[in-house]
């Protein structure tokens, strides 16, 4: 029995050796197998790693769910709920005045955390952390964004900090002492907005008259998330003005979208892989089916030439998985940082190097390799000895061919081609997948172009919004200035100038009680309550719009309004999708603030929320023309500026906005031009990372068809010879073969065009889902390139096969 084994062992090895073409073609195989699965893999947990790491950081919290201004009662049935892990509280106290910040166009607000708020929910979403939390009334933790904001650089804990900060619309001076600092990442959401933490002993000294807080959720499981809120809300008895809002996550469809991506991936690198993997060895074991039958007439039986396939399967394994694992480890370290940067996750790069993605990886591998070598194992230890050592490279079905065409060249391509069938159709799926996998990456990196989602979400060319409503002396002279130069910008088209200026509503109670509910249910966690409310607090805002600006937005709303009153100051707009909440009045009352000037405006109409989105601190926001604000309040400042330019002008108008607004650092400059090309950079570099995966499952197609047809040329080499000998001639051989290739790019470009466009626009209503900015994009270029190589490959490649062997004898040949 031992000397069997070794027998058995010693013909496998030297079998192996001889089959040097096959190993290499097979072990390309298994190792691009193993590569792209390892690569696409890894970059689909790492995005998700990343997305989710950074979904956290920039939220600042692990919670899931947040709801606003629970009562005592509400508390109690909170902490007895089931599903919760754990809850913690946190308030907004005052704001920072701006004479304490080093940068004037920010805003620092006095917030508090209870400790599990702080411990369980917050310091998971934070990095750099230095210090401790505040415990005494006078200490505070500060994160760095904030401390560069107060003027300082070198932060050292026991620091004193003095702060002036507004508390209920009253002014306060105190000095604070330093108990930590770290970095936060919420400031990506909100640019110029930073919080200052502090103690608990703070915070119950100074408490919300209305009872303001917001608790959050962490849910013991994260799944269905929505059901969960809805379950809660219906045990807290919530009231309207109450609500549960989920913290940011990844939606579902998204998710699904990516799983979807993965999966899909995954299987065609399977199935192409797979096809070469068997086709190769199909091929070579149909090659030395007389090896085998020589085998069995020895007494090799069955049993031992299966063990002799599959140990050589092992062997390509053992080369052809490792250094795909090898390979797709390095790729991996290179292609998820590069495809990471381009997109939203460029701060929070995790690479996945979860060992499951390599084990699974080259499990994978191993038993499409093994699946791939059954049947052939099966094919060579059934036929018997003496048909094996009678074997032809296919035995076509007999048949009676009646057609005058029957003896012309690309007659008998067609019938070469499938002689074999199942080789010639395996073939075919194999370059169908491979060219519509790349033509389906292609359109969705055409489809889902940034550019298109830069265009769908700015209409204007150029914003200018401003980050604070403060006036200085100067601000009024400058900001005249600034549209100054703006007017003289080559190729300006149009600018809408906002002008607003904060006021004082008069109020009276249960003359605004609908428009507080309305709000109150709009801005649940900015909500007021009627009885705290007067007219010295009832805070809105003056808007001063261009009448062309006020005419096109009324009539894109169909609204209607008295245009010529407006523009001479005889009536006012005011902000709003719900006309009922002012049933009951007929006019406003304000003082001005920077004035101190009263104004009587009767209301002539409602302008949509959507197109300025302006959140006063409580009263309706009040608009008049551009020329009355002027005379109301001569100190309004610029509230947003929105500008469109001439093709010629833009590049050089954004550079001359860019050099006026660096001078002025209240306000914020966004340029269209520069997102789209910022969004072109970013595509190129997907389009790169994309097609670098989908040219390697390409290249595993035609890297099939050119292993098939080589082998089917050598197989068949006594047979051209034989056509030759009776009198084809090499040129006509050639042309032969030339068919015979064209007839596999032919039928494959068919498929491409018919079955894999409907697969392609599949794949594109999926991405659409997640993407609704998407545009259904073919990339004709890419199409025609990859058809042209595929046509190109299937003729030269008999070609110069044949060629290689012309250096025989015809008489060599057919023996």
């Amino acid at each position: 029995m031992k000397i069997q084994k070794k027998i058995i062992r010693d013909i496998c090895l030297k079998s192996f050796k001889a089959n040097k073409r096959r190993n290499i073609f097979v072990s390309i195989a298994i190792v691009l197998t193993t590569l792209l699965l390892t690569s696409i893999v890894s970059l689909g947990m790492s995005f998700m790693e990343s997305s989710q790491q950074q979904q956290r950081q920039i939220v600042g919290t692990t919670a899931d769910a947040n709801v606003n201004n629970l009562t005592a009662i509400q508390y109690q049935k909170l902490a007895q709920s089931d599903t919760v892990a754990t809850y913690g509280t946190q308030r907004t106290i005052g704001m920072i005045n701006s004479k304490s910040l080093a940068k004037k166009d920010a805003e620092v607000i006095l917030h508090w955390y209870d400790e599990p708020e702080w411990t369980q929910l917050r310091t998971p979403t934070i990095t750099d952390f230095k210090g401790s939390f505040p415990q005494k009334k006078n200490e505070v933790m500060v994160p760095i964004s904030a401390l560069k904001v107060l003027g300082i650089s070198k932060p050292v804990i026991g620091m004193e900090i003095p702060l002036d900060f507004t508390y209920q619309n009253k002014e306060y001076t105190q000095t604070f002492i330093l108990s930590g600092y770290f970095k936060e990442y919420v400031t990506q959401r909100a640019a110029d907005l930073s919080f200052i933490l502090v103690s608990t002993k703070f915070a119950s000294a100074h408490p919300d008259s209305e009872g303001k807080n917001t608790v959050s959720i962490k849910y013991k499981s994260n799944q269905n998330i929505a059901q969960q809120n809805n379950e809660l809300a219906k045990l807290l008895e919530l009231t309207e003005n109450q609500e549960i809002k989920t913290t940011t996550r990844e939606s579902e469809s998204n998710m699904f979208t990516l799983y979807f991506g993965i999966g899909l991936f995954i299987f065609i690198i399977l199935l192409s892989g797979g096809l070469l993997i068997y086709n190769v060895l199909y091929i070579s074991i149909a090659n030395d089916i007389r090896f085998y039958g020589l085998l069995k007439a020895l007494g090799t039986t069955g049993k031992q030439i299966r063990s002799i396939i599959l140990r050589q399967a092992f062997l390509l394994c053992a080369i052809g998985i490792p250094v795909g694992l090898f390979l797709g480890g390095a790729v991996s370290i290179v292609l998820v940082p590069f495809a990471l940067k381009v997109s939203t996750l460029a701060d929070t790069i995790v690479v996945s190097t979860n060992p499951w993605i390599y084990v699974l990886a080259a499990l994978f591998s191993l038993c499409i390799t093994l699946l791939s070598s059954i049947k052939p194992a099966k094919i060579a230890a059934k036929v018997p000895a003496i048909h094996a050592i009678k074997f032809t490279e296919s035995t076509p079905k007999k048949q009676k061919v009646h057609s005058r065409f029957g003896g012309n060249l690309y007659t008998m391509a067609w019938r070469n081609i499938f002689r074999d069938k199942k080789r010639a159709w395996i073939v075919i799926l194999s370059l169908f997948l491979g060219i519509s996998l790349y033509i389906a990456t292609n359109t969705a990196l055409e489809s889902v172009d940034l550019e298109n989602f830069v265009i769908s979400e700015m209409s204007d060319d150029i914003s200018i919004v401003s980050q604070n409503e403060e006036t200085s002396p100067n601000r009024v002279s400058e900001d005249k200035e600034l549209i100054h130069q703006i007017n003289q910008l080559p190729g300006l088209e149009n600018v809408d100038v906002y002008l607003s200026s904060k006021i004082l509503v008069d109020f009276e109670k249960g003359k605004f009680s609908n428009f507080i509910k309305s709000y109150n249910k709009t801005f649940k966690y900015g909500m007021h309550k009627e009885d705290n409310l007067n007219s010295s607090n009832f805070y809105g805002n003056l808007v001063g719009i261009d009448i062309d600006e006020a005419r096109s937005v009324m009539k894109k709303a169909n609204r209607s309004f008295d245009e010529e009153a407006f523009n001479d100051g005889e009536i006012c707009l005011v902000q709003s999708d719900s006309p009922k909440d002012f049933a009951n009045i007929t006019d406003l009352g304000f003082n001005v603030i920077e004035e101190k000037r009263h104004v009587t405006l009767p209301i002539g109409g409602y302008f949509p929320t959507a197109h300025l989105e302006q959140q006063s601190e409580g009263a309706p926001t009040i608009l008049v023309s551009k020329k009355n604000i002027n005379q109301i309040a001569p100190k309004a400042s610029i509230l947003e500026l929105r500008m469109n330019f001439s093709d010629k002008g833009e590049v050089e108008s954004v550079k001359q906005m860019r050099e006026l607004i660096n001078q002025r650092p209240y306000f914020n400059l966004m340029s269209k031009r520069e997102q789209i090309d910022n969004a072109r950079s970013s595509s190129m570099t997907l389009r790169i990372m994309g097609n670098a995966l989908a040219i390697i499952l390409a290249s595993i197609g035609l890297l099939n068809f050119v292993n098939v047809i080589t082998t089917s040329i050598i197989s068949r080499k006594q047979e051209l010879a034989t056509l030759e000998s009776i009198g084809m001639t090499r040129k006509q051989t050639n042309k032969m073969l030339a068919y015979e290739g064209l007839y596999y790019g032919g039928i494959t470009a068919v498929l491409v065009l018919t079955l894999g466009m409907l697969l392609t626009y599949g794949l594109f209503l999926i991405i659409k889902n997640s993407a609704t900015y998407a545009i259904f994009d073919l990339p004709f270029k890419e199409i025609a390139i990859s058809l042209l190589l595929v046509f190109s490959i299937c003729l030269f490649t008999p070609i110069i096969v044949m060629k290689a062997l012309a250096y025989e004898h015809i008489a060599d040949r057919i023996k």
